[in-house]
């Protein structure tokens, strides 16, 4: 993916997916570039060579390098930056891992997913905090959003 095409060149250029489907939600089951399937399986590869040693410590050798450059990309330290294995296990883990006091509110939008829309209640329930749904309304202008805060 060096370049910054988008819609039907990127998906002809960088994805896999059959000429008949159009996807509408590819991000809900691992539809990704074919880069990264070519890196995910030259690491495969790797792991099956010497299982053992890469497990103990290839992964941890890549892993560092990994997080050293999101690092840089967000402009942190390496040891502040965490992989996650998907959006709602990074959203439970933030949220669960706040000490809530009185007076705490979180704050989320009603397009939030449904899952972490649970989280946010069960903090509820077990904290002193509260919560505050924004509705939201579709088509918005983002002027329009930031009003509703």
């Amino acid at each position: 993916m060096a370049s910054n095409d988008f819609g039907r060149q990127l998906r002809l250029s960088s994805f896999t997916f059959d000429s008949q489907y159009v996807p509408l939600n590819h991000g809900s089951y691992g539809a990704f570039p074919r880069t990264v399937r070519d890196k995910q399986r030259m690491i495969q590869d790797l792991t099956e060579q010497r299982s053992d040693a890469f497990i103990r410590f290839g992964i941890p050798h890549h892993l560092k390098v990994s997080r050293q450059a999101i690092a840089k990309l967000l402009g942190a330290s390496y040891e502040e930056v965490v992989f996650i294995t998907n959006a709602t296990t990074g959203v439970n883990t933030a949220l669960r891992n706040l000490s809530y006091q009185e007076g705490d509110v979180i704050v989320y939008l009603s397009t939030a997913y449904g899952a972490c829309e649970k989280t946010i209640q069960h903090i509820c329930e077990t904290t002193p905090a509260t919560s505050h749904r924004i509705e939201v309304h579709f088509p918005i202008e983002d002027d329009e959003l930031l009003d509703l805060f």
